[in-house]
């Protein structure tokens, strides 16, 4: 099946997705502008307890520039399942993966780290792992990269592209995945309809939208009952790979994932003993739901179980809950037999179990950063309209 990455600078229902580069004339104004790490309190809240140290996160995505300064010593040899080679090289114009890819794990550079991009888990190692999706094997491609994502030890996958078109060689690949205590973390979509992305929809999958930087669900965030988690998404800094030293900003909900990747790994870290299935369960637990109503079980179609605190999810006391988590797993489509996986006792997608948290919480993203969130209107969209979005796209500008 022929799978598209969503387009660089696409127009969705909300308008633009703005993306620009540029190179700064002094990189500590780069580390200002990641806002997320204020919202966040990763200085005082997070890296005293994780940094990741020890995790692998595979990025499914076009390569990761290796030699960018921020980056230099975090990318591992891994392999690029379009072309050849070791995927260390970003294969796209827009430096998507390299972007991502800092989100998570990027060190900065110059006097103690402080200048250019620190991701949120600054100790992760990165898997690059580089895709076509635009070609016709692209759904094998993913595939591919899931199961040898796998094979290698990562403890984290994140995906950040996606859409409509849903692959049985890709939905046996989750599975495959999920039955090996491997998180997978993949980005919605970026036309901010009601509409079911894969890998995102896959059960077990943590489905994550983007919100911007006051939490407001962004207006081009794909939404639906199958979204698990909400993340930072608007006016994002990161690396990218015109030069060892060039930076981009823009919007997306590739950025929204490649948080939550970065949140999974800070807590598999902290917290070695856990599942994969107790590590969701921790972050969908400290999450805030805005939109929740008292005795709320189900998670909501814009903001999924809640918006992400990954410092609540390091600090607050929680029992570790079943080791299969609260989501329904994926049934491998290819194997003989089976039958229909079962959520955990704690609830998931569908399970009714899970209780939303309530604005009002404190800590991460919460009410202080998050104070008068309002919903974003679903816009009415034709049938038309939809049928031309629901195209195999890019899940960001990067």
């Amino acid at each position: 099946m022929r799978r598209v990455f969503f387009l660089l600078c696409a127009f969705a229902v909300s308008g633009v997705l703005m993306f620009t580069t540029f190179v700064a004339a002094h990189a500590d104004a780069t580390r200002d502008k990641q806002w997320t790490l204020q919202v966040f309190k990763a200085q005082q809240r997070i890296w005293p307890l994780s940094i990741g140290k020890g995790v692998v996160v595979a990025v499914i995505d076009s390569g990761v520039r290796a030699t960018h300064v921020d980056l230099d010593g975090q990318v591992l040899v891994g392999k690029n399942f379009a072309t050849g080679g070791n995927g260390q090289h970003d294969i796209s114009t827009d430096g998507h993966g390299t972007g991502v890819a800092s989100l998570i794990a990027a060190h900065g550079h110059g006097p103690g780290g402080t200048e250019g991009i620190i991701g949120l888990a600054p100790g992760v190692k990165i898997l690059p792992l580089a895709v076509d999706s635009e070609s016709n094997s692209g759904s094998q491609q993913v595939a591919d990269a899931i199961r040898y994502a796998v094979d290698q030890g990562a403890a984290v996958i994140n995906v950040s592209l996606g859409g409509p078109g849903k692959s049985t060689t890709e939905e046996s690949a989750v599975a495959y995945a999920e039955s090996r205590d491997v998180i997978l973390v993949a980005a919605s979509g970026n036309d901010g309809v009601q509409v079911d992305n894969y890998p995102a929809s896959f059960p077990g999958v943590i489905s994550v939208g983007g919100a911007d930087q006051n939490g407001t669900i962004w207006g081009g965030s794909d939404f639906g009952s199958h979204l698990v988690l909400v993340a930072p998404a608007t006016g994002i800094v990161s690396d990218n790979m015109g030069s060892d030293t060039q930076y981009g900003i823009g919007d997306g909900t590739s950025y929204a994932a490649a948080y939550v990747s970065a949140a999974a790994a800070l807590v598999r870290a902290k917290f070695p003993e856990l599942t994969a299935g107790q590590v969701v369960n921790r972050l969908i637990k400290t999450a805030v739901d805005p939109n929740a109503k008292p005795g709320q079980t189900t998670p909501d179609l814009h903001y999924g179980y809640g918006v992400l605190r990954p410092d609540a999810a390091l600090n607050t006391t929680l029992a570790a809950g079943p080791a299969a988590g609260p989501l329904p797993q994926t049934v491998d489509p290819l194997a003989g037999g089976g039958g229909a996986a079962t959520a955990a006792a704690v609830g998931g997608k569908g399970a009714g179990a899970v209780a939303a948290t309530p604005g009002g919480a404190s800590g991460g993203l919460g009410v202080g950063a998050f104070a008068g969130i309002a919903a974003v209107a679903v816009l009415a969209v034709v049938g038309a309209l939809v049928a031309f979005l629901r195209r195999r796209r890019r899940q960001a500008p990067s």
